[in-house]
This record gives C-alpha cells, structure tokens and sequence, in this order.
C-alpha cells in the first residue's frame, strides 16, 4: 500500500511547511482527474487496504488492533534514543499485552484527508495526529472522542497550558505529545555591559536597544521574521496582541482583530521597522533567516521558538554560546506575557472500529514514560508536569528549565475553524502594514472584516 502514499506526494497534496514534489506532465496525464476526486479515490483505497490488513492482524484470540495515523517523523530519532513509535509500542506491550498498535503513514497534508475521512465517519484509523489550529474545527464537528471522563488522571498529568491548547469548550480532545513555545532570547553581555536588566516591558526593551545602538549602531535591536508566506507572523501578531491587553474573540465568541490592542500591536510591528528598532529586511524574513542572525551575534534581542535553546551553547554552531537568555515576551501595563505554541497532539476517531481500545493507547501515550521518550527522540515542548527536572531528559536537552517560564503563559494561536484561511488573511494584512503599503489602520480594519466575512461563510 505504500505506493498509494507516494502518488498522494507525487502529486502535491500537501499544505505549507512542508517541501512537495512538482507535478509532472506524465503524471498530470496519467490522471487526468481533478485534484479532489483523485485524493478520494487514493483515500478510498488507502482505507480499503488498511480494513483488509486489520482483519489479518486480528486473527489472534482476544488481541485488538488500534490503528494509529501520523506523518512519516514518528518513525524517526534526531538522536541515539529510539523512535517514538518504538516506544509507545513497547509501552503498550507493558500496559495493555492484548493491544496491537498498528501505524500507519498519513499523506503529508494529514489535515485534507482528515477531513474527508471524518466527514464519510470512516473508521480507516482510530487514533490520528491533530495540529493545534484544527481544535476548533474538529471539536465543534464532533470528530475528536471528549477526553475529560475517558482518562480522568489527564489533569494530574499534563500541564494546563498542553490541555488548553487542545481544547473545545471544555472537553480535552487531545493528548499533546511535541509543540513549540515562542519567546525573547537576548544577549547577556550586552545587557551586562550596558547595565540593564532583562526587560520587563516592551518600552524597556526600546530602551535597551535605543541605549545600545546609540554606542552599537551596527548591531541590529530586535529580530522577528516579517515574511507573508510564514504562520510566524501570525505568531508575532498574537504576541504583541496580548503584550497590549488584547485577546483574540469577546465574550460571544466573536473575532475582535480590530480592537485598540490589535491596532497598537500592529502600530508596534510598523514602528520597529520605520525607527529602526529592527532591520527593515524584517519584514521579508522567514525564521530561519532572523534565527541566523541572532545565533551569528548580530542582535541584541530575538523573538523565536525555544527549539534553539539545546545547542544555542555549542560553539560550532552559535556565536552567542554563553552569553544569552530567554525570557517570556514583555508585555506592557495591562498586558499579558505570552508564549504563543505549536504542535500536535494525538486524538481518538469517534467513528472508529476500537475506540474503548484506542483510549487505553492514548491513556499510555499520556503518560511519563512516552512523554519523556519524545523529549529524548525529539526534544521539547512536552507539557508533562515536571518532565524537564529529569536529569536524562536535562541531559539530552540542554538549557530546558529555560522552558518553565514560558509554559505558565502559553497560548494557541487564533482559534478557527478555517485556521488556514484565517492565517492567509491575517499575514497578508500585517505584511501589508509592516511593508507600508497599506496604513496601518487600514490594515486592521481590512484584517477585522475578511476575518469576520470568513466567520460568517
């Protein structure tokens, strides 16, 4: 079955941040089928495929088979521990001997295919990955198993801040497993050497860089990656969002994107390039670009993914080693300090064939055990409560009770049910803004009302 998995690929499937492979002519008239009727029919076999082999692999006396979904990395170790799915198997060996888990390698735009298999109530796998921005989606569909009553010791395990993330008014619809945490790294020879402390508010900040570059002027003050084709951008929005006072809906659910505290981020986003608090090749940066930046000692502040922390101090690799710290974004009087996350997390497929089953994996997956074996096999975020004061997951992770400070005020990205349309519309208003070619105000008012036109759909 695996060929079907390499046409999917073939041709293009996928969603961004991924890399796909181009269509060719030979496959486009091998097809010659739209693009939707050819992922139903590829999906159509893939569960036909997956039914046939889960009849095989029931044969035993009183074995049940738990499928489970997820793109090819669970598979994969960035280090010398074992595989995430070598792990989570030998766990249920140990807890639950009379389950089999049987993994399966989603097409890479899982989110497409999900959707299609949740709306037909296919029971082709039982548990799946769900990224962070499809909760709202999936929650209000109906097509994550509530797991508030199923695993009551979820709270005992899992910090607030991993349930939250995977969250639908209220009812827990996934087990977090790996994510990502944004925050401010700065250097501490420069604050040192200028006397300031770390900021505790963004017009501290200011000061810091205006003070230093008044000296420096060939250091860059605070790097951020400006690019419209990244969700980072949407990312930084929400942190200066939220650093202003703002949140994302009122109290009746509703998008408040044109609020004062939105105008005033987006204000802040403009301002850091017009008074050159930041390089104006910001505001065309993807990550990658700003992190390099950052990690070659050119800036004094940076606002990124904690992912770095774990080799920041190796000094083949970074020319800060030593002489940097991270702390959550300031935020002004009235304001929150924020860690905006991503990630994924695991859920149960109501529809599916084993579902009682299905939630004794999610059960084991949710326990110390496996958690600790991401952090080993991936490294962070877990949200497993006082995973990072292990000493082996320390050892393999560097740095990580960095992370502490930032996991009290983690939040989601804007909630959606149309994330990714949502997010298109959102960079491609605050790129506007940041680039000048739309006012700011202007900007916001247009961001506030395609937001509320796609709510309303």
């Amino acid at each position: 079955m695996w060929f079907l998995f390499g046409i999917l690929e073939e041709i293009d499937v996928g969603n961004a941040g991924f890399d796909h492979t181009e269509v060719t002519m030979k496959h486009i008239s091998f097809f010659r089928l739209s693009r939707p009727v050819v992922i139903v029919a590829v999906l159509v076999l893939i569960a036909m495929l997956i039914s046939c082999e889960r009849k095989d692999d029931q044969t035993a006396p009183g074995q049940t088979t738990v499928t489970l979904g997820y793109n090819p990395f669970l598979a994969d170790s960035f280090t010398d521990a074992p595989a995430p799915i070598e792990m989570i198997r030998a766990a249920i060996e140990r807890a639950h001997p009379d389950v089999t888990l049987e993994y399966y390698t989603m097409p890479q735009d899982m989110l497409e295919s999900l959707v299609i298999w949740m709306t037909s109530r296919d029971s082709t796998v039982d548990i799946f990955g769900i990224d962070e921005p499809w909760v709202t989606q999936f929650g209000r569909a109906g097509w994550a198993v509530p797991l508030n009553d199923r695993i009551p010791d979820l709270e005992t395990r899992i910090e607030p801040a991993g349930l939250d993330t995977y969250s639908y008014r209220g009812d827990r619809i996934g087990v977090p497993f790996w994510g990502s945490l944004t925050g401010l790294f700065y250097r501490t020879d420069i604050l040192e050497q200028y006397g300031f402390d770390a900021p505790n508010t963004i017009d501290e900040m200011i000061e810091i860089i205006r003070t230093v570059r008044a000296d420096r002027p060939e250091i860059a003050g605070l790097l951020w990656p400006g690019a419209r084709s990244g969700d980072s951008l949407t990312m930084f929005y929400a942190t200066l969002l939220h650093a202003f006072g703002g949140r994302y809906r009122d109290d009746q659910g509703n998008l408040i994107l044109d609020s004062p505290a939105s105008l005033r981020a987006v204000e802040a986003m403009r301002s850091t390039i017009t008074e050159e608090l930041s390089p104006r090749a910001a505001q065309n940066w993807e990550r990658r670009e700003s992190r390099q930046r950052f990690v070659a000692g050119e800036a004094i502040f940076s606002w990124d993914n904690a992912d770095i922390i774990t080799w920041l101090d190796d000094p083949e690799r970074s020319q800060v080693a030593g002489n940097w710290d991270l702390i959550p974004f300031p935020a002004q009087p009235g304001g929150r300090k924020v860690s905006v996350t991503g990630g994924f997390a695991f859920a149960a497929n109501p529809f599916g064939r084993n579902v009682d089953a299905a939630i004794k994996v999610l059960d084991v997956i949710s326990q110390r055990d496996v958690q600790k074996g991401f952090a080993l096999a991936w490294g962070p975020v877990q949200y497993y409560r006082e995973l990072y004061d292990d000493p082996e997951v320390q050892a393999y992770n560097p740095n990580v009770q960095k992370l502490s400070a930032l996991l009290t005020g983690a939040i989601s990205r804007p909630p959606s049910e149309n994330y990714a349309e949502l997010s298109g519309i959102m960079r491609e208003e605050l790129n506007g803004a940041i680039t000048g070619a739309r006012a700011v105000p202007d900007a916001v008012a247009n961001m506030a009302r395609r937001a509320r036109a796609l709510e309303q759909r």
